[in-house]
């Protein structure tokens, strides 16, 4: 049982590095290293309640546990922590759970670990729950394949101006904007200007581009636009709204709309683009911390002199947040190295498959990550869009296969989209297609592309929600589809809930044998079969009566060419198939 002492003495620092807590435990702590080097590391906070939440860390030798903490009320705010914790036990893997927080709270939080060997800090922010709903809406302005839904039909062909214009008029308080395109759309400008009328506060940050007439019109009726005047190699790229967050004091009220899209006619018709409304006062207490830091002001007005643009920002807000029960991480670039946690998420988490609509793809990192896990024997598939596919440094053509240099061999799972318009999608699903899987989405402005990370100001959310991972997925297979995918490797509608199970081939991938494990829980006829990637059928293992219970079959495929095969079990209405990988 740890000691613990309470103090509730003021701790001042003025000055200090910013090093956030994270739910994954990459990121290093930056430490105060003393006599003997101690050092904290892997620093992270979870455990998110209304009232409380859990730090970890760890030093690299067993010492004491001691956190300040404090409510920042801005960005600039000298800091004067006001509580306390104290361990006296000496340990190496740190555990404080801190309790009698405020809801929909920031906090700034200060640890540092000592022993006879010297003392080590390190510092971040974290964010309680709140009690908002947490009701999240995807909207999609295209098509959707509700085939592969799982209850809840997705909501496809979306008027995007009738939803945010909706938004608009019943704001009462206050919206923040900022936005890569604002143009076309006259009447999201007048709804603008009505809200401004009735009393409600707005603040606008916008790119470096000439002015639009629309936001022009926004300046003529006294609405202060801040614009992204510093290094214009990198843009304004940011796509979120902040709904009624400030001087709202109802935590049921407030909402945060991000995605894919700009706002002009193009973008909310012809391209296709998703957008997300999320009714959480914690996610708006973040991006709007966020927003300041650009605004350069936590007031009505922007401060100029301490407006922060790109590679000028810092991390000075909490990336981990409970929304009504739903796990959600917010990263912003280039602050955070999106590209590099994208990494991370695709390695530790993808246990089947991988999907991804995307407007540009040129991220060597990620590329070869997904080519990692794809040789590993998961499912790769992707569309890209028509006018990036073949640009410079583009992905496209080594996953396809079609590249000299850093061709996959076998080629990927992988489209080009067909139809008018942009394909302007910037998210991915892990294990969409799963029975279970972690079921993750991420979504919002972050091409992936090396300009997007490393000076542009982007936001990227990722959800860990299996409705919201299957509404996005039905989306997916909308555009999937239509650029001539075929998915061979999903689970077909109803082949749940039999009892049957197929196993995954081992070894996989492998040279020229593997053997394929199936579990049937009556006796029936079975059929196993093997598909090259393209869908035609190649050899058929099994057909035959077989009883219940564990059976195993052998596959010679040392006279196949290497690349990815599907074998398919179908047995008295179950079909389940899976993917392999033979290597030459």
């Amino acid at each position: 049982m740890k000691t613990l002492c309470v103090a509730m003495t003021c701790f001042m620092i003025l000055t200090e590095g910013r090093v956030n807590g994270q739910h994954d435990r990459t990121r290093q702590g930056r430490g105060i290293p003393g006599k003997g080097g101690l050092a904290i590391t892997n620093l992270y906070y979870d455990s998110i309640t209304q009232t409380g939440i859990t730090l970890f860390w760890t030093t690299d030798s067993p010492s004491d546990s001691k956190v300040w903490w404090m409510v920042p009320d801005s960005n600039y705010q000298p800091l004067v922590f006001t509580d306390s914790l104290f361990f006296t036990d000496e340990v190496a893997d740190h555990e404080v759970p801190l309790t009698g927080l405020h809801p929909e709270t920031i906090y700034r939080f200060r640890i540092t670990s000592g022993n006879t060997e010297g003392t080590a800090a390190d510092t971040g922010y974290f964010i309680t729950q709140s009690t908002s709903s947490g009701s999240v809406d995807a909207y999609f302005n295209h098509t959707v394949d509700t085939t592969v839904s799982n209850g809840e039909k997705a909501k496809g062909s979306q008027n995007f101006e009738d939803l945010l214009m909706d938004r608009i008029n019943q704001s009462t308080y206050s919206i923040d904007i900022t936005l890569w395109e604002f143009a076309d759309l006259t009447a999201i400008a007048n709804a603008l200007v009505q809200a401004k009328e009735r009393g409600v506060k707005i603040r606008f940050i916008y790119n470096h581009d000439p002015n639009t007439p629309l936001i022009d019109s926004l300046l003529v009726h006294g609405m202060p636009v801040l614009k992204r005047n510093f290094d214009t190699v990198y843009a304004m790229h940011n796509k979120f709204w902040i709904f009624d967050y400030r001087g709202n004091p109802d935590a049921v009220t407030c909402y945060l709309n991000t995605g894919s899209s700009n706002v002009s006619h193009p973008m909310f018709h012809s391209d296709r683009n998703n957008m997300i409304f999320i009714q959480d006062a914690s996610l708006c207490a973040v991006y709007t911390r966020e927003f300041e830091q650009m605004w350069g002001s936590h007031k009505n007005f922007p401060d100029p002199v301490r407006a922060r643009f790109g590679a000028q920002k810092t991390d000075n807000v909490p990336h981990l947040l409970n929304v009504a029960g739903t796990r959600m991480e917010v990263w912003f670039a280039p602050t955070d190295h999106v590209s590099s946690r994208y990494c991370s998420l695709i390695r530790a988490k993808t246990t089947k498959s991988f999907f991804f609509s995307i407007f540009k793809f040129s991220l060597e990192d990620i590329g070869d990550t997904l080519h990692a896990i794809f040789n590993a024997g998961k499912n790769i598939s992707g569309v890209f869009d028509f006018s990036h596919a073949f640009r410079e440094k583009s992905v496209y053509p080594q996953m396809k296969g079609i590249s000299a240099t850093g061709a996959w061999n076998p080629p990927a799972d992988v489209f080009i989209d067909t139809i008018d318009g942009l394909l302007h999608h910037k998210y991915c699903l892990v294990d969409a297609d799963a029975e279970s899987g972690n079921k993750i989405t991420v979504t919002g402005s972050y091409n992936w592309d090396p300009t997007t990370d490393a000076g542009n100001d982007e936001n990227s959310l990722v959800i860990f929600n299996d409705r919201i991972n299957n509404l996005c997925f039905q989306e997916f297979m909308a555009r999937y589809r239509e650029s001539g995918g075929k998915l061979i490797g999903m689970v077909e509608p109803g082949s749940g809930g039999s009892g049957c199970l197929l196993e995954q081939n081992y070894p996989n991938p492998f040279h020229s044998a593997t053997k394929i494990r199936y579990h049937l829980p009556e006796a029936g006829l079975v059929t196993i079969m093997i598909f090259d990637q393209y869908g035609n059928n190649i050899v058929q293992l099994v057909r035959e009566k077989e009883q219940a219970g564990i059976h195993e079959v052998n596959w010679d495929a040392s006279v196949i060419a290497a690349g990815v095969y599907y074998y398919r079990l179908m047995a008295e209405g179950f079909s389940q198939t899976k993917k392999m990988v033979v290597i030459r």
